[in-house]
């Protein structure tokens, strides 16, 4: 059996620095806090908290003490309100999620109805949408539009959506405007993983993806490689199981931008067990065999 991992994997710059910026906020401060978990993993979640970084719901809860905000990025009217009230601000937010927020301030005041890619019930696209004073309509896909045409249209995407989603999107929009503006602010991190994931799968026999079920990155990777092969998304590797591997050659692993590195690992090395290669166990995540180091 090979086993092989997606050679773009795992934590993205944005996630790096998010939980770097934590940590450092952690030894500075005695009592810190994050707006919302700082990125959706819940085991790299639990690990803040056992250095004392909890995750808060609102700002009632913060109570004066400093105040991370997560790599998704927060409301407008959240952050003016943190300001307002003095609390130590340390803003984690992804330079890529605050380009884009950027992008949706200057698409609303140059009087486009914009339309973002995204799921309307995720904390970076109800961010972007509170930077937007006018309505903006949020689709998850093409199908989603309403039967209606449109004078002049700014179209945005949440960053960690696919490009073959955003391309179907625009082109289902340019038959039905009259000017258009296109900005893709899908990451590059998204899309290289998304290209590491397919080439993969399309040459195993069975794909894991690793990360947070509530990750919309690792959800989206699991999404892609269905399309080519059986693929099981996990959180954990406890979640794994022996059956999965009864007829396979080739298994491919691949993780989300927010998945921790022990995380992969972990799922590796119970993958080696199940498939009795117990003398492969590896304690680092550049140990497997096609892991690159993203720059």
């Amino acid at each position: 059996m090979n086993l092989r991992l997606a050679k773009n994997s795992g934590f993205c710059f944005g996630v790096k620095r998010a939980i770097k910026m934590a940590l450092k906020a952690a030894k500075e401060n005695h009592q810190t806090v994050t707006l919302g978990p700082i990125i959706h993993n819940p085991q790299m979640v639990s690990k803040l908290e056992s250095k004392n970084i909890l995750a808060v719901d609102n700002i009632s809860q913060i109570k004066n003490r400093a105040t991370i905000i997560r790599s998704h990025g927060v409301k407008k009217n959240v952050l003016d309100r943190l300001k307002e009230k003095e609390i130590e601000i340390i803003n984690a937010t992804c330079p890529y999620v605050s380009k884009t927020q950027k992008f949706a301030e200057e698409l609303d005041k140059e009087g486009y109805k914009i339309i973002i890619l995204g799921d309307k019930d995720h904390p970076e696209v109800k961010s972007l949408y509170s930077y937007i004073n006018g309505d903006a309509l949020i689709v998850a896909n093409a199908t989603e539009l309403p039967d209606m045409s449109f004078k002049k249209v700014g179209v945005i995407s949440q960053t960690t959506r696919s490009i073959n989603d955003f391309q179907k999107l625009v082109s289902e929009l340019v038959k039905r405007s009259e000017e258009m503006r296109i900005i893709n602010t899908i990451c590059n991190a998204t899309s290289v993983r998304q290209n590491s994931t397919i080439e993969l799968a399309k040459i195993s026999d069975a794909m894991i993806v690793v990360g947070g079920k509530n990750s919309s990155n690792t959800k989206m990777l699991a999404k892609i490689s269905g399309k080519y092969v059986k693929t099981y998304h996990v959180e954990t590797a406890c979640e794994i199981k022996k059956k999965w591997f009864s007829k396979t050659e080739d298994i491919g692993i691949t993780a989300g931008a927010s998945t921790p590195d022990w995380v992969i690992v972990d799922v590796y090395n119970k993958i080696i067990e199940i498939i009795g290669k117990l003398d492969k166990k590896i304690e680092k995540v550049e140990d497997i065999p096609g892991f690159k180091e993203e720059r």
